[in-house]
């Protein structure tokens, strides 16, 4: 025996229930010995004698139940058994199992194996490498606590029920690939030191694997889960590589650690990736579905892309598929956020740590609130953000709109322009200084701060207009002034300065002049004097 099987057959005997608490009759035949005791022989399975271990395996038929727990089962006695349960189609076929606590040799192999009624593998040690390749198991399968020394294989093998994998431990490679679980998978806070391969299986329900570590590569290939696929508080120490995968529901990446990187391949309704934490890059594809990034630490390039096509090898349901929302990148700490073709009507920006480093671009959709009518009479919708709705600060809210209004500006749409008009009209609004509110109502009602080009337009129009008019006027009084000159001689006294006129209006005037200078003269009138003229 290998020195590394050696210390694990070790630890799983250390690590079996001592024999004062044990569940079951124990053996009697060898001081010490946890195993379940025969009936009605003094010894368990593996200290039978030779004649009881015969008419041991004689009891057994294709489809009985199976009792070895607490036994350290020798690779002979394995096989026996299996030989005894295997049926006419070549498979062994067991109905209740119970090896809790049991010590498997290495190299068990349990191929094809049926297991028709409920499993227990409670606590159980698998000292070298172990196969359930192409098993079956349609009732509850349990293997909480179990130890695998070797490599485990469940390649596709089915689990027609519940099947528990809670805290076991894998010290090889664990392989899943094209497995098929009917019903839950619960991988809680299991813990894979080796490769962990998943690629191809099927989750009729639940894939649970809720706090487990995986110490190697997990692969996660062309994957699909009927409701809820969870790695909630998960720990990657060689990076996370998931997908292409599916999940009727949710993907829960909460609280997830991983070292190395992060690349997700994933369609759901709803992904949670808040309090993601990851010691690299981390690269998300999503196809349909909700994104909440809230408190994601990323110590390398965050980025977030709208899967176009469908995944290669999952089959989707008929229908449009739902645009990738965004629901909040709040908190989030990365030294670079890419967004690309993703919608962010609903997504809070508020308590992003690094804005700067924000770049949005492709065919992103925002909130938007109808604009005042243009020149052609239609009003366009504005883009604006969702937590623009009166409960912020607007001082907080224009620095915001600042910063998007950069991160923006490769985006298709043109949100880059209508975020600056926001962030300088909530400046005109609450700006503590008078004079800059003062400057900004004018910048907006002259040009729109610069970024209403029919506003401009309109005032140029309109002095324009104000000038052509007083030029107009101007030549006209030119032209009449040269049609109507003034008197063209020169003469001394008060007369040179008259305009020039008709006799009628400058004889009645001098002669009532005259008139009225003479001492006792009567008065005429000027009517008279003309009349006499």
């Amino acid at each position: 025996m290998a020195p590394q099987e050696t210390a694990l057959a070790s630890l799983a005997v250390a690590a079996a229930p001592s024999a004062a608490t044990v569940p079951w009759p124990r053996c009697r035949a060898v001081f010490g010995c946890s195993g379940r005791v025969v009936e009605p022989f003094r010894g368990c399975p593996a200290h039978l004698r030779p004649g009881e271990r015969a008419l041991f395996v004689g009891r057994l038929r294709p489809g009985g139940d199976l009792d070895l727990r607490g036994v350290t089962v020798p690779a002979d006695l394995l096989s026996d058994v299996l030989d005894a349960l295997t049926g006419p189609d070549r498979r062994p076929h067991l109905g209740r199992t119970r090896l809790d606590g049991a010590v498997l040799p290495s190299a068990a192999s349990l191929r094809g194996a049926c297991f028709e009624g409920d499993s227990s593998f409670d606590g159980a040690a698998f000292v070298g490498g172990v196969s359930f390749y192409d098993a079956r198991f349609f009732g509850n399968v349990s293997f909480r606590g179990a130890r695998f020394g070797g490599n485990a294989s469940f390649h596709q093998a089915r689990f027609h029920r519940h099947a528990a994998f809670t805290e076991t431990v894998f010290a090889g490679d664990a392989l899943f690939g094209e497995a098929t679980w009917v019903a839950d998978a619960d991988f809680t806070r299991a813990v894979f030191i080796g490769a962990a391969a998943f690629d191809r299986a099927r989750f009729g329900r639940d894939a649970g694997m809720q706090a487990a570590c995986f110490g190697g590569a997990l692969s996660c290939r062309r994957v699909r889960v009927g409701r809820h696929a969870r790695f909630d508080r998960a720990r990657f120490r060689r990076g996370l590589w998931l997908g292409p995968l599916t999940a009727g529901e949710r993907l829960v990446l909460t609280g997830v650690s991983a070292h190395g990187g992060v690349q997700v391949q994933a369609g759901a309704g709803r992904i949670e990736a808040d309090g993601l934490t990851v010691r690299g890059d981390a690269d998300l594809r999503v196809r349909g579905g909700d994104l909440d990034l809230t408190g994601a630490v990323c110590f390398g390039r965050l980025r977030v892309r709208a899967q176009q096509r469908p995944f290669c090898g999952l089959p989707e349901s008929a229908g449009e598929v739902p645009a990738v929302r965004v629901l909040s990148v709040r908190d989030v700490s990365a030294p670079r956020v890419d967004l690309t073709d993703v919608d962010l009507s609903d997504c809070r920006f508020l308590g992003l740590e690094h804005p700067d480093d924000l770049h949005i671009r492709g065919r992103c959709a925002f909130a938007s609130r109808p604009g005042r009518r243009a020149l052609t009479g239609r009003a366009r919708d504005r883009a604006v953000l969702s937590e623009d709705t009166g409960a912020e600060p607007p001082s907080r809210l224009a620095v915001l709109y600042r910063q998007l209004a950069r991160a923006t500006a490769d985006a298709d749409g043109g949100p880059a322009r209508d975020f600056r008009y926001r962030a300088l009209e909530l400046r005109r609004r609450s700006d503590p200084d008078q004079w800059h509110r003062w400057a900004l109502h004018l910048l907006w009602i002259t040009c729109g701060y610069g970024l209403r080009a029919g506003r401009t337009v309109a005032w140029a129009a309109v002095l324009a207009a104000l000038v052509l008019g007083g030029a107009g006027l101007m030549g006209h009084t030119h032209r009449h002034a040269a049609a109507h000159p003034r008197g063209g001689h020169h003469r001394a006294g008060p007369d040179h300065h008259r305009p020039a006129g008709s006799l009628a209006r400058r004889v009645p005037a001098r002669t009532a002049e005259a008139t009225e200078d003479a001492p006792g003269a009567p008065r005429r009138t000027r009517g008279t004097t003309a009349r006499r003229l």
